[in-house]
C-alpha cells in the first residue's frame, strides 16, 4: 500500500474533560510533569507503567513516556476496551474525542520524532526515525481494518499490536498543530463548540461516529 504522506493524519484520543487543557496548554508526554492534577487517564495503567521504562530505540537515551503518542488509526482496540472496560476504566465512548494533526506537520525538523511498527510497548515492535520505507515498516491493512477480531484476522494473530503503531512526539505539541477534533455526536460538537469559544480559538470540528464502535 503506497501512502500519500501530504495526507496522512495522527490521533490523539483524550477524554473531553481534558480538552480546555489541551488546546490552552498544547500536549505534553507523560515525563513532563505539566499535566494538570485533575487529567483524566484513559487506558491501561500496566501498559502506561511499560512505557515508563520501555527505551525507544532508535533514540536510546529515552523510554516512550518521554513522547507524545499518537495513532494512525482510528476505531482501535484500545477505544472499543474503553468502552467495555476490558482491562481498564470504562468510560462512554461520547465522553472520548480525537485530536488530529497532520504527520508532515510533525514529522519535520522543528520536532524530535520517530514513529513503531505496533504499540511502543511491545518488546518486538520496531522503531524508526525515517519516514523513507513508511510504506514497508507499517502495516497499513491492519492500521486500517475496522474489524480486528480473530476471526477476521486472516491468521494474523499480530494485527492488534500493528494496528497501535504509533507516531511519537519528544516532551510537548504545542496546540497549534491540532487541525481538527472529531467527535461522536452533535451534542458533544456543542460542548466542544462552547470550549473552543471560551478559549477564542478555531479549530474544525467533524462529526463522525465511524470513529467509534
Amino acid at each position: 500500500m503506497s501512502i500519500d504522506l501530504d495526507k496522512l493524519g495522527v490521533f490523539r484520543i483524550i477524554h473531553i474533560d481534558n480538552l480546555k487543557h489541551d488546546l490552552s496548554k498544547g500536549l505534553y508526554c507523560k515525563n513532563a510533569n505539566k499535566i494538570f492534577r485533575d487529567y483524566v487517564s484513559i487506558g491501561s495503567n500496566e501498559v502506561i507503567g511499560k512505557r515508563d521504562t520501555k527505551v525507544v530505540k532508535c533514540h536510546p537515551n529515552y523510554v516512550v513516556n518521554d513522547y507524545v503518542p499518537f495513532y494512525f488509526s482510528v476505531r482501535t482496540p484500545m477505544l472499543f476496551n474503553i468502552k467495555t472496560g476490558h482491562g481498564v476504566k470504562t468510560f462512554p465512548q461520547k465522553d472520548i474525542v480525537y485530536l488530529c494533526c497532520k504527520f508532515t506537520d510533525l514529522a519535520c525538523e522543528k520536532f524530535n520524532w520517530c514513529y513503531t511498527n505496533g504499540n511502543a510497548a511491545a518488546a518486538i515492535t520496531k522503531f524508526f526515525s525515517t519516514f523513507e520505507k513508511i510504506n514497508e515498516d507499517i502495516d497499513w491493512h491492519s492500521v486500517n481494518t475496522t474489524d480486528f477480531r480473530d476471526e477476521n484476522a486472516d491468521g494474523d494473530e499480530d494485527r492488534i499490536r500493528k494496528k497501535h503503531a504509533e507516531f511519537l512526539v519528544r516532551e510537548h505539541v504545542p496546540a497549534k498543530y491540532i487541525k481538527k477534533i472529531v467527535v461522536l455526536n452533535n451534542d458533544v460538537k456543542s460542548k466542544v463548540e462552547k470550549i473552543l469559544l471560551e478559549l477564542e480559538t478555531n479549530i474544525d470540528i467533524l462529526v463522525n461516529p465511524n470513529f467509534y464502535f
